[in-house]
């Protein structure tokens, strides 16, 4: 198991923290997600763009994201996905986390016995990421060709 010492010298289980900060974020990202879909993409919308690719002209892996999560919270999960599926992804990975560790712990109490890998979920994120960004530099390569 992995623990985290705090400064009062107690140790906390690295699933119970990523357990805590999600309950303390998932508010705060709807009302953002709520707020930003119905006025803010349209005011601060041209503020994101993506510097890489402003610079270069090559998609960075998190090109979309902004657009993406706009059409997340405008109900268009499908735009969402083809602009960069990490934000759904992200979120479905979020929600696996959350219902298992709230499982384990308040229904079938084994979450004392074995801990929840969380680097299994960032290293599947970070494939989605990569592939995805992969598959836009490929598809912009075959377009130069």
């Amino acid at each position: 198991m992995i623990f985290i010492k705090a400064q009062d010298n107690k140790k906390y289980r690295v699933d119970t923290v990523f357990y805590q900060i999600g309950k303390v974020i998932w508010l705060p990202f709807c009302m953002v997600g709520v707020w930003f879909s119905h006025g803010g993409y349209e005011r601060f919308g041209e503020q994101m763009e993506c510097s890489v690719r402003k610079l270069c002209g090559l998609p960075c892996p998190g090109c979309g994201i902004t657009r993406a999560f706009y059409y997340l919270f405008q109900g268009n999960f499908v735009k969402s996905f083809w602009l960069n599926p990490i934000v759904i992804f992200g979120l479905l990975v979020y929600l696996h986390f959350m219902m298992l560790y709230f499982y384990r712990s308040h229904v079938s109490g084994t979450i004392k016995e074995k801990e929840i890998r969380i680097l299994v979920y960032v290293y599947a994120v970070i494939f989605v990421l990569l592939a995805q960004w992969a598959v836009k530099m490929v598809n912009i390569l075959c377009l130069c060709l």
